[in-house]
């Protein structure tokens, strides 16, 4: 090119160059174009100046298309995303394929473990065509549940037998308490009859005798044939109220009653009763249980004549009740004679823990009995145990509270 800007000569060394450069480039060049903010160009270009004798004269220029730089970079990274894609397809693939051997096992397996934990579905079984470490897992779980299932069955066999069992020894036990009672009633009225026949002859010959009588030693088999007498009606008018009660305080309607009180209203009673004796009540406040007054009221009429008959002289009756857990607690303690060393029996029909000495009543034993038998009508039990600090007894009756 010379000084004034006219080209001098051209040399191409390709008859393709000047073509190249008018070619339009193609959409992906464009689009590098717009990305670059049109920095991009189309050639690049190179210039020297020339000097003869120190004096520009021109210049020398070389223009080079970028074009073909353009075209191989597109298709470098054609090639490359053709690659990634293909690596992203044989990934997605392999991923597939590890999730149905892997991953979906594991998720049947936990499903199966939640619907048995939530359901208690132990007869829930997980397909398994696998032999490996998976495939080993999986029957050790199907194994498990099998032998949970086996277990659960015997069980629920053993419950059923149990409970058939139950059902025939309360069975039995009902047919044994019915025939024990009808024993009982017979044998009330069969002494009742006998023992009447025999006392109205013997009460007609006893006056006949006092009547006619004149010497005084007579009086003395008198007297003992007035105790036979009355001993016998003692007898009858026991076993009377030992086998109606047996027979009907299971049957009898319990009500809510403020024990409490009912203690406190007694004790008055008792110290009016008993006014040689001292009697004291220690009682919870507002303790309600379901019961039958008039049966809990024999019941405690027991209890503390017992106790009375059983005590020391100016030694003090004490009656406590408390609450323990769900359950009214009421005890009769009182100073003086033991209980025996078979006391676990005292409870028993006909057994009286009175010796000779202070023997005060004719007692056959059925006392502590009724005790028993209205205590259990309640719900509850009794016992009864010496005293640790001192001689005595202590007799501890419990029944159930009202539910709230």
């Amino acid at each position: 090119m010379l000084e004034n800007g006219q080209i001098f000569a051209v040399y191409t060394p390709h008859s393709t160059f000047y073509n190249s450069l008018q070619q339009d480039p193609n959409l992906l060049i464009k689009l590098l174009r717009e990305l670059s903010m049109g920095k991009l160009a189309d050639t690049i270009k190179i210039s020297k100046a020339i000097y003869f004798e120190e004096q520009h004269i021109g210049d020398i220029q070389i223009v080079s298309s970028l074009m073909p730089f353009y075209r191989h970079l597109i298709n470098y990274f054609s090639w490359i995303g053709l690659i990634v894609l293909i690596c992203f397809i044989l990934g997605l693939t392999l991923s597939a394929r590890l999730h149905n051997l892997i991953s979906r096992p594991i998720m049947i397996l936990n499903r199966a473990t939640k619907k048995v934990s939530k359901d208690n579905a132990y007869w829930v079984r997980i397909p398994n065509h696998r032999n490996d470490e998976l495939g080993n897992l999986i029957d050790s779980f199907n194994h498990m549940l099998e032998q949970i299932e086996i277990r659960n069955q015997q069980l629920a066999e053993y419950s059923n037998q149990l409970e058939a069992q139950v059902e025939e020894r309360t069975e039995e036990l009902m047919q044994v308490n019915e025939r024990r009672i009808q024993w009982l009633e017979n044998m009330t009225g069969v002494l009742k009859h006998e023992l009447k026949n025999s006392t109205v002859g013997i009460k007609s010959s006893l006056e006949l005798i006092e009547r006619r009588a004149q010497e005084c030693s007579i009086d003395v088999y008198l007297d003992r044939a007035k105790k036979s007498l009355h001993y016998m009606a003692v007898l009858l008018d026991s076993i009377s109220n030992a086998s109606s009660i047996e027979a009907t305080v299971h049957k009898e309607s319990l009500s809510p009653l403020n024990f409490t009180n009912f203690i406190k209203s007694q004790a008055d009673e008792y110290r009016s009763y008993y006014p040689q004796y001292k009697l004291i009540d220690k009682c919870t406040p507002d303790i309600i249980i379901l019961g039958n007054e008039n049966r809990l009221k024999q019941l405690l009429d027991k209890l503390v004549s017992n106790a009375f008959e059983h005590c020391y002289s100016n030694s003090p009756i004490i009656i406590n009740v408390l609450k323990k857990g769900g359950w009214m607690e009421l005890s009769i303690i009182n100073e003086g004679i033991s209980l025996p060393a078979d006391k676990e029996y005292i409870f028993d029909l006909f057994v009286s823990i009175r010796d000779s000495e202070h023997k005060k009543s004719d007692s056959l034993g059925l006392g502590l009995y009724l005790v028993q038998l209205i205590a259990e009508s309640h719900g509850g039990s009794v016992k009864a145990i010496d005293r640790k600090d001192k001689k005595g007894a202590i007799f501890t009756v419990k029944i159930p509270l009202i539910k709230k």
